[in-house]
């Protein structure tokens, strides 16, 4: 496999490399090595300044190797040491992270049923966008695919390189950075995947401009977002009806009912989504084909609900359309591989 290469996410201009930094020729910023991994970002976690960002994803590094804890007990150390986050959102938020390499196994089910299997076969490099504690990367790993991952929140990168490690797939790369503003030169990945990313952005056109800047012509990429007219609670406050209020009511909503913030993210409508595509043929936006395991960490009660969408949507495919825009996600992808394109046994 070829040398990934970084350029500056500011300028995209080539940069010099030290033990503890990269440096820009062209813009002369200066990029951090910090724990080993890279920090790129042009801006902060909106959650969290870069200074305690550091500082936690160093003092979980620390606690981690003090108490030789596994991946389950340095997430649910990051909740107890976090207490912003009401302890009923923190449970849920630890299964979800606990459950991220199953979700992985179900995001490459996914890329078979949209025939796009082969571009995170062996040998293939792929990028996750928004790896958050690195579930998909040690999945797509463990199925032979060179494996790099990215997050702005550089304390669930040390949390997710620490599974990676648990687990044996320590050359995995993981690096900071922001979506908007990617460190690669042009052209290195195969595929890119991003799951529930889109709506953390408000520079969602960003994003997926620098997906297509470093994905090489013509190759894959399968994106998911909650769906902002989705018919359930919002997945990451636990608050019903809040994709239907204007915007600006949005935040308010959620302080009052929930006691936390919501003013960061940034729901998407099906409508939007199409609108933000107009100018790129290469993508399309789709009903999300939901396998089971994606939602099998849930509750019960919300198992029920995901698999009654998954079976509506394949028994009736008339209903496509409206499942699309109330269902509880919504997905971006591109086309299929055709011949000649990567491909596997199971897509011919």
């Amino acid at each position: 496999m070829a040398e990934l290469l970084y350029c500056c996410p500011r300028c995209h201009g080539e940069l010099d490399s030290h033990s503890e930094r990269y440096e820009c020729n062209a813009c002369s910023a200066v990029y951090p090595i910090i724990s080993g991994i890279p920090d790129f970002r042009v801006y902060p976690d909106p959650y969290i300044s870069l200074e305690d960002d550091r500082k936690k994803g160093q003092r979980l590094a620390d606690q981690a190797a003090a108490h030789q804890l596994d991946f389950r007990g340095l997430v649910a150390y990051y909740y107890s040491i976090t207490p912003e986050v009401p302890p009923d959102l923190g449970r849920y938020y630890e299964n979800h992270h606990v459950a991220g390499v199953t979700r992985g196994v179900g995001m490459l089910e996914r890329l078979a049923a949209y025939g796009l299997a082969g571009y995170a076969a062996p040998g293939c490099r792929v990028l996750d966008l928004g790896c958050g504690t690195g579930g998909f990367v040690l999945s797509a790993s463990e199925a032979g695919a060179d494996m790099v991952g990215v997050d702005i929140a550089f304390r669930w990168l040390i949390a997710g390189r620490h599974r990676l490690r648990e687990m044996g797939h320590d050359t995995a790369q993981v690096v900071c950075a922001c979506a908007d503003y990617l460190p690669f030169r042009d052209a290195q990945f195969d595929l890119i995947v991003s799951e529930n990313v889109i709506e953390h952005t408000a520079h969602a056109a960003g994003l997926l401009a620098e997906a297509n800047r470093v994905r090489k012509p013509g190759h894959a990429l399968m994106a998911r977002t909650v769906n902002r007219f989705a018919i359930g609670p919002e997945p990451h406050v636990g608050v019903w009806g809040v994709g239907f209020l204007p915007r600006r009511w949005m935040d308010p909503y959620v302080r009052r009912v929930k006691g936390i913030p919501y003013e960061h993210i940034h729901l998407q409508s099906v409508f939007a989504l199409r609108h933000l595509l107009a100018d790129d043929p290469d993508l399309r936006v789709t009903y999300p084909r939901l396998m089971e395991a994606d939602y099998q960490h849930h509750p019960e009660s919300r198992q029920r609900l995901f698999r009654s969408y998954a079976q509506m949507a394949q028994r009736f495919p008339l209903l496509r359309p409206l499942l699309t825009v109330f269902g509880p996600y919504l997905e971006i992808v591109s086309p299929p591989a055709t011949s000649g394109q990567k491909t596997d046994s199971s897509e011919t």
